[in-house]
């Protein structure tokens, strides 16, 4: 089962514009293999401790909020649940990253009125660890303690004194087992969030962004960003870039986006997504997210809820995730970035994660997948065959070169120049595909020389030669046999 998990940061970039940007996005992952990505999760601050909250008719503000409570287990004082259920028995998780995140400036909070105006006020302190929680998974009976992370906590800053938000989030991929795809149940306890009334609105709940391979599947690009960035009459965009979809037909791109905070009552805050012929922002909408009121406390699954939930009622209070195919017209046949756009005018919203996926190119895929073995696969030392070894031949330049100060071996030179400029052009372009080039200059010649791999075993470089070849930007590269 081939799978290519390429880390490279410098392909991507945030640009935040007129934002609150207090931590700023990163690459979390990304992956060019044959798979998919999903996500499950569920609030864990509701109106009732274990019914499903239906009604949309009341801000959050007014909402006496209390810990979802629903696994009978005496040790948790909050837990909610969530499933999912992969047909495809050769699916194995490759990724997966439990993110929690809540309303939490203390405990417990209550409100009065003066002067015909509500106020709010702390009751009880902020105590224990908040970024330590318990998860239980199909596989596991009994509850696993799980340390997060901090990404962000707004307690210290004064900006956050009403209603202090924080997200953890911490790596559960070793937990999955690799016998089976993970189907099944998953519980989430001990989150904390304060109960009773904040300014705003409390809010809390938790999510598993999950990627996995599989031969079933087509071939994708995905990835994922956090950090923490409050919108409030300003906007952020994110780029994505460093793909190219297929020749022709749907790319069947996703977004996916998390948020705290946004409220269903509340409007004017809006996600949307670059269009490369109209040069303008498109925002989506639809019939649970309105183009005016986009981040509503809902977990969405385009335009359905998500309800592989306990509980699951459709108001998830503050707490949003959603997962939205993108229109064949704005993520078009050939395209190699996006820009996302999130932005608010009035409610007021902390947004910490996205992540992007679409279908690819085979032939983009295939380059990937041999940059990849061509970083990282070691060639073992074996002898030619006949056929090989006239291969290598034909490929094998008679010209000996003596070039002081390196190494003695075969060399694969992809090309030469004679001008150092351009040399180094192509250098950083080979550089941006994934590989990691060096230049040498020939003093008989003066020429530069930009090569690619070298290896003292002629046996090791022409199987590197053949997977170089393939890639559709060389027209021709050589090997060279050095001092």
């Amino acid at each position: 089962m081939r799978q290519v998990f390429l880390f490279v940061f410098v392909f991507f970039t945030l640009n935040t514009m007129h934002s609150q940007d207090e931590v700023s996005f990163k690459l979390k992952n990304q992956f060019y293999l044959k798979g998919d990505a999903f996500y499950i999760g569920n609030n864990i601050l509701s109106k009732n401790s274990k019914t499903p909250y239906t009604s949309f008719s009341i801000i959050n503000d007014d909402i006496n909020m209390q810990y979802i409570d629903v696994d009978s287990d005496p040790s948790t004082f909050s837990s909610s649940k969530s499933s999912f259920s992969l047909k495809d028995n050769t699916a194995r998780v490759i990724s997966a990253t439990l993110y929690w995140s809540a309303v939490y400036p203390y405990a417990k909070g209550g409100r009065g009125v003066k002067k015909n105006t509500y106020y709010y006020k702390k009751n009880e302190d902020r105590f224990g660890d908040y970024t330590q929680i318990k998860f239980k998974t199909p596989s596991n009976k009994e509850y696993l303690d799980i340390k997060g992370s901090v990404l962000f906590d707004g307690i210290h800053d004064e900006n956050y004194n009403e209603n202090a938000p924080y997200v953890c989030y911490a790596d559960v991929t070793h937990i999955f087992s690799k016998t089976n795809n993970g189907s099944g149940e998953y519980t989430v306890a001990n989150i904390r969030a304060t109960e009773g009334y904040v300014s705003g609105g409390s809010a809390a709940g938790w999510f598993l962004f999950i990627v996995y391979e599989s031969d079933l599947e087509k071939e994708r690009y995905i990835t994922a960003f956090d950090g923490f960035s409050t919108l409030s009459d300003n906007f952020v965009d994110i780029e994505f870039k460093d793909f190219k979809t297929k020749n022709s037909g749907d790319s069947n791109a996703t977004i996916f986006v998390a948020t705290l905070e946004g409220d269903s009552k509340l409007i004017k805050d809006q996600c949307g997504i670059y269009n490369s012929k109209t040069k303008q922002i498109q925002y989506f909408g639809n019939s649970l997210r309105s183009q005016q009121n986009f981040f509503n406390g809902k977990m969405t699954i385009d335009n359905r809820y998500f309800t592989k939930r306990k509980p699951n009622g459709p108001n998830t209070l503050g707490f949003d995730v959603l997962k939205l195919k993108l229109s064949d017209k704005l993520i078009e046949s050939n395209q190699t970035s996006t820009t996302l756009r999130l932005e608010s005018r009035s409610d007021r919203f902390y947004f910490y994660f996205t992540a992007f996926k679409t279908e690819i190119s085979k032939i983009f895929y295939e380059a990937k997948t041999i940059i990849e073995q061509e970083s990282k696969e070691e060639i073992r030392d074996e002898l030619f065959t006949a056929k090989e070894e006239e291969a290598f031949k034909k490929i094998l330049k008679e010209e000996n070169l003596k070039i002081p100060g390196l190494q003695s071996g075969f060399y694969i030179i992809t090309n030469v120049f004679s001008i150092k400029s351009n040399a180094d052009n192509w250098q950083k372009f080979l550089i941006s595909k994934g590989h990691r080039p060096e230049i040498f200059q020939n003093p008989e010649n003066n020429w530069y020389y930009v090569y690619i791999y070298n290896d003292i075993e002629d046996f090791k470089v022409y199987k590197r030669h053949q997977m170089l070849e393939k890639l559709d930007y060389f027209k021709e590269i050589w090997v060279f046999k050095i001092n």
